[in-house]
């Protein structure tokens, strides 16, 4: 029997909004961690522009507490609709990065998205905020279906996605833009269960 779509009120959802594993504190955006945020972007800009110029400010915006701020406030305004799911990652008190769920309800169907700031990455957080957050959309969240992808010359993110058992399915032509017009392929992954990431640190509220 084919699934069915959900007749589902995304705002009838109970998200959570801390998630917590070994190491990291995974936490809905909060319009006071700005100037971290802003840190943290500066610091990372150059890793993060061939990926996410799309979406990302100028320097000197990605630099302005006000300007993440108004970010922030979005941010939080789309959780609250259910529309997207932000989280900002901790990792001792210290704001380390960002990953965000991308749902169709209906279909119970998530796109996974995340950075690691350049200092703390290449240290693990990246596996283990995704692993967690990949144990969360199917057990808190109902999924049926988790969903990633990248520019083909990200080997980073393609590493990271064969490490935790993504499985690709499919490779696009011409499906990312670099920040000089270059286009790449985009390389697209799954996921249809979470048993092999399932750990006991991992916990949410």
């Amino acid at each position: 029997m084919l699934p069915k779509a959900r007749l589902i009120d995304p705002l009838s959802i109970s998200v959570p909004e801390q998630v917590q594993t070994k190491h990291l504190q995974i936490l809905k955006p909060a319009e006071c961690t700005a100037a971290q945020l802003a840190e943290a972007r500066v610091e990372s800009f150059e890793e993060l522009l061939p990926w996410f110029h799309e979406v990302m400010g100028d320097r000197e915006q990605e630099a302005s507490q006000s300007w993440q701020t108004t970010q922030l406030a979005e941010q939080i305004r789309l959780f609250d609709l259910r529309e997207r799911l932000p989280f900002s990652i901790f990792h001792e008190g210290k704001f380390i990065g960002f990953i965000e769920l991308l749902p169709v309800w209906r279909r119970g169907q998530f796109r996974l998205t995340y950075w690691i700031r350049s200092q703390w990455a290449r240290r693990g957080f990246g596996s283990e905020a995704v692993s967690a957050m990949v144990v969360v959309a199917f057990d808190a969240l109902s999924a049926r279906l988790l969903t990633t992808g990248h520019a083909e010359p990200n080997e980073g993110s393609a590493r990271l996605a064969r490490k935790l058992g993504f499985k690709e399915f499919a490779r696009t032509p011409l499906a990312c833009e670099l920040p000089d017009g270059s286009l790449v392929s985009g390389v697209a992954y799954e996921l249809q269960n979470a048993d092999h990431l399932r750990v006991p640190e991992v916990c949410w509220s």
